[in-house]
Order: structure tokens, then C-alpha cells, then sequence
């Protein structure tokens, strides 16, 4: 029977060593990601990329967005390259799980469809360009943007958002 005991005691304690090294491990992930995820946020809130998006949404109709970057004056042209590439890069981070799809989606979820949306036809059209002019692998262009926004169609925000525990408000 003593041994029964100690047995039972000895597999509660794995049980509790086991949960308390997943806790710390997922808290050592957050921290691992926390600086990252606050440096995201603040660039995208920069002056800088408000005036990106304030182009693809209030001027790029009026572009013509068949000949890629190239259809754009060359300050809307550096303002959406750079939007872009931030974009871009955010997925790649992303994809490769260096940061989650929930805070992203939650935060800025509406951001990367509707620009995305409104950036796919300058695209396809930069990359069929880059096609013809042989670069390499020319598909690969804004691909982790492109993913990321599958993934955020995925992962809606309010569903990101409500899947937290600490979620208040109702889903929209």
C-alpha cells in the first residue's frame, strides 16, 4: 500500500512539474514576442504608414494599378511600397511563428483585408512584370502579405478578439 501512496505522489508531482514548466514556457514566449508585437503596433499607428493607408484607400482607384508600382506618382509609389513591406514582413513574422495570428488579426485585422483588397491588382500586376523581366521566383513578392491575409480571413478579428478569456464586449 506504501507503495501504491508513494506512487500516486510521485505522478502528481510529474503532473504539476509538467503543467508549471508549460505555464513558464508559454510566459517566456510572451515575453519573446511582447517587444515585438508593441514595436509592430507603433509603427503601424506612425504618421507614415496613417498616410499609406490614407493613399490606398482615398487614391489608388484612381491610379493605374495594371503597371504595378510603376502606375503610381513616386510619393504614393514610396508610401504603398513601404505599407506594403510592412505588411509583408508582419506576415512573414507570422508564418514562421515568431508572433500569433489572434493579436494580429485582433488589432489589426481589418487593415491587412481591406488593404490587401485594395493592393492585389498592383500585385498581380508587379509580379507579372517581374515575370517578364526574369527576376527570380517573381510570385514570391508579397507573398507572406498575401498569406497573412488568408490567415486574418481565417482568424476574424472579432473571433481573435472573443477567444481571449479577458474579451468583454459582445461580437459585432
Amino acid at each position: 500500500m506504501l507503495e501504491i501512496a508513494a506512487l500516486v505522489v510521485s505522478l502528481v508531482a510529474l503532473a504539476v512539474t509538467g503543467a508549471v514548466s508549460f505555464r513558464q514556457l508559454r510566459l517566456t514566449e510572451h515575453a519573446n514576442t511582447l517587444p515585438v508585437l508593441v514595436d509592430l503596433f507603433r509603427e503601424h499607428r506612425s504618421v507614415r504608414l496613417a498616410q499609406a493607408r490614407q493613399v490606398v484607400h482615398e487614391q489608388l482607384s484612381a491610379y493605374d494599378l495594371s503597371a504595378g508600382l510603376a502606375g503610381l506618382p513616386e510619393d504614393d509609389r514610396h508610401l504603398v511600397r513601404e505599407l506594403a513591406w510592412f505588411y509583408d514582413n508582419l506576415g512573414a513574422l507570422v508564418a514562421h511563428g515568431v508572433v500569433d495570428i489572434e493579436p494580429v488579426s485582433g488589432y489589426l485585422g481589418g487593415s491587412v483585408i481591406s488593404v490587401w483588397e485594395s493592393l492585389q491588382p498592383l500585385v498581380q500586376a508587379e509580379r507579372a512584370k517581374r515575370a517578364r523581366n526574369a527576376m527570380p521566383d517573381p510570385n514570391r513578392w508579397q507573398e507572406y502579405f498575401e498569406n497573412l491575409y488568408h490567415l486574418v480571413r481565417e482568424t476574424p478579428a472579432d473571433r481573435a478578439r472573443a477567444g481571449t478569456h479577458l474579451w468583454r464586449l459582445p461580437q459585432h
